[in-house]
This record gives C-alpha cells, structure tokens and sequence, in this order.
C-alpha cells in the first residue's frame, strides 16, 4: 500500500486521529505524513482541526459537529460515563459515582469536560443536579456511522441497548 494511502485509510478507520498516533501506526516521519496529510487537505479529502493540544483529521464526510463526539467517545471514562446516562435516563451524580467506579473527582471533571464540548448537559429538577446528552439524535447517528467498532465486552451489551434507542 502507498504511503498516501495507508494513511487515509487510517483516518478513515480512526477519526480524529493525530499526526503521533499516525507517526506511531505507520512508522514514517514527521515530515513524511505532514506532506501527505497538507496534500489530502488541499484536495478536500480529508479535514483537520486544532482541539486543545493536538491536531486532528477527519474524513471530509465526517461532519464538524460530530468532532466533539469522536474526541471523546475513545476516551474510556467519558464512554462508560456517556453510556450510562443513556442507559440510565437522566442520572444524577450521586448515581453515576455508584455506577462507575472512578473518584468524585474524577467524574466530575470529565462530567465538566463533557459539558464544555456541548455533549450532554446538566439540568435542575425538583431541587436535585442531573444529567443528559444534549442531542441524542446527533449521538446515535454518530456512533451508528462511526463506531461500532469501539464497542468492548466491559460494556457487556450496552451497545446494543443504545443502539436499539
């Protein structure tokens, strides 16, 4: 396979991904995958976007408004805690600490992090903090579209749970 092609199919098979990860996966150089990666932008087959330190790329039938989600469903905590708001309804906190077993603190600031990126929110409800995704439409399509892979066994079928939403 050429080089132009193994790594396009690599940003296929994993959107978002970032110029170490393709360094890592490929084994070519630096300066190698940025020609590549500057000639696939320019010819709009492939996009990228600076989100926090890194720079990530994406299919160009990746839509922008599913970045958010891809960025973070791979990471494992905010996947556990994005399926259970969706298998639980609207969980509370208290909820989610005894149903993910991660500190308070760490919870929360991936709860925050969540809500920063316009992926779920939290709302007030008869004096009580929950949460919710924010457009589960998007979510599922996302997913449906992009990740079926991702899925693991320490989800036992929670995926198959979401995806039948």
């Amino acid at each position: 396979m050429q080089r132009r092609e193994l790594i396009l199919k690599l940003i296929q098979e994993t959107p978002g991904i970032n110029l170490s990860s393709l360094m890592k996966k490929t084994g070519m150089e630096t300066g190698v995958i940025t020609y590549y990666l500057n000639q696939l932008e320019k010819q709009g087959i492939i996009k990228s976007q600076k989100a926090t330190k890194h720079r990530r790329y994406y299919h160009s039938s990746v839509l922008e408004e599913e970045y958010p989600i891809i960025r973070n469903i791979r990471k494992p905590t905010k996947k556990q805690i994005l399926f259970k708001i969706i298998v639980e309804g609207k969980p509370s906190f208290k909820e989610l600490t005894l149903k993910i077993d991660k500190s308070p603190s760490t919870l929360s600031w991936n709860l925050s992090e969540l809500i920063d990126e316009g992926i779920i929110e939290k709302y007030m409800q008869n004096g009580k903090e929950y949460y919710r995704v924010k457009n589960i439409e998007l979510l599922k399509k996302t997913f449906q579209k992009e990740f079926s892979k991702l899925f693991d066994e320490s989800l036992g079928h929670a995926e198959d749970i979401f995806l039948a939403l």
